[in-house]
């Protein structure tokens, strides 16, 4: 059964059905289109870039409540800072949108209708996550310092994870716990496809993120209520942000210490349609 709902920056959501008493009359939009350039060679065309562009959804809706449906439904978009739409048959995925329009009929037999468009800012997306909990494989060499753990380049983990979508995502990394010079490598049938390494030696078991995210890239260090930006203390040569091919890839984490350390790994699926 397909089922459309918007969820706010908060969690709140805005079902398009009984609960809301506001129900979808008709909706268009859902399809996909490609923006493609061709080069003419003698009457023959080969296709020289491809694009997505930004796509737009309409639904009709109807408030079976009149005016106080019409009011819930403007208070809910004008106090909502960010919206995501979700779309529900056979999975669900979802993107984030803004509402451009809005328009209001007259009241007719207690029933009032509103034309919406709604503007969309991503593909539609699925969430996915993994989790490296490092293991202490041995050998490798040690150094010993004053300070209450011991270095070793041989205290790693890694996790197999799979992008089903046609392109690269970006992704996000989480880091907690103690690190020293702590590497990332993203890998794809034994070749490394990207990797990234921090210059930093942390004793307070921080939380380190790095954030590929086009609309949000950045890399900070959060120790308690402060938030650093840590963005120079990067290994220049490598990547700066990792991004996970299509198919199936190994991650590797070495957090370069013999201590335990976890590396949290987000990424959003993305399809031109559901």
């Amino acid at each position: 059964m397909r089922q459309l709902y918007l969820v706010n920056e908060v969690g709140t959501s805005y079902y398009f059905d009984h609960r809301s008493k506001t129900y979808i009359e008709a909706l268009d939009g859902l399809g996909f289109e490609f923006d493609i350039k061709y080069q003419e060679f003698d009457a023959r065309f080969v296709e020289s870039k491809r694009s997505i562009p930004q796509r737009q959804i309409s639904v009709d809706l109807v408030f079976e409540d009149g005016y106080v449906g019409f009011t819930r439904w403007r208070e809910f978009i004008t106090k909502s800072k960010q919206l995501r739409l979700f779309y529900s048959c056979d999975g669900v995925k979802y993107c984030y949108v803004n509402i451009r329009t809005s328009t209001k009929t007259q009241l007719e037999s207690g029933i009032l209708r509103t034309s919406v468009q709604i503007d969309c800012l991503s593909l539609w997306l699925v969430n996915k996550s993994a989790t490296i909990d490092v293991v202490e494989t041995g050998g490798g060499k040690i150094y010993e310092y004053t300070y209450p753990y011991v270095y070793s380049v041989s205290f790693n983990g890694t996790v197999t994870v799979t992008n089903a979508s046609s392109r690269s995502v970006p992704l996000k990394l989480t880091i907690v716990g103690n690190v020293m010079n702590p590497r990332i490598i993203v890998r794809q049938n034994g070749e490394d496809i990207a990797s990234c390494r921090l210059f930093i030696d942390e004793r307070e078991s921080p939380m380190i993120v790095i954030n590929a995210e086009p609309t949000d890239q950045h890399v900070v260090k959060i120790v308690g209520s402060d938030e650093i930006d840590i963005y120079s203390t990067q290994d220049f040569s490598l990547d700066t942000f990792l991004f996970l091919p299509p198919g199936t890839s190994e991650i590797f984490f070495d957090p370069g210490v013999r201590e335990p350390c976890t590396c949290y790994i987000e990424f959003k699926e993305e399809y031109i349609a559901h």
